[in-house]
């Protein structure tokens, strides 16, 4: 039934596609993950958690810094009331003084010119 030649071919054609199958076995197998690739692996669960907490402290961060830029607007609007009622409350003092100064100045005036003139008839009765 089997001759030399078809064992022959037989085991030639056996030989040949273990060699083709161990071949192709290794050019479609996988290579070992890298030192790195294993470390990303094991690190993924945490980077999950990480970028969440560092959403959430992004989005704190915005609600908190949009806040300290209200308190900031208020605290200015505050100081440009108290410097508009300083300005104002220096204007009526600046006034009144003057208004006072000028008061006392002719009240001044006044009575130099009373006493120059009682100065001058005492002159002139002599």
């Amino acid at each position: 039934m089997w001759d030399d030649r078809d064992n022959t071919d037989f085991l030639a054609a056996l030989a040949i596609g273990a060699i083709a199958g161990l071949g192709l076995s290794l050019l479609f197998r996988h290579d070992p993950p890298s030192r790195r690739e294993r470390l990303m692996k094991e690190l993924k669960p945490y980077r999950k958690k990480i970028t969440k907490r560092a959403q959430h402290a992004r989005e704190t961060l915005g609600k908190q810094a949009a806040a300290a830029a209200k308190r900031g607007d208020a605290m200015v609007s505050s100081g440009r009331d108290v410097l508009d009622n300083f300005r104002s409350e220096v204007s009526d003092i600046v006034a009144t003084a003057r208004s006072d100064i000028a008061a006392a100045v002719q009240e001044q005036v006044g009575a130099a010119q009373d006493t120059m003139k009682r100065t001058a008839k005492r002159i002139r009765s002599h």
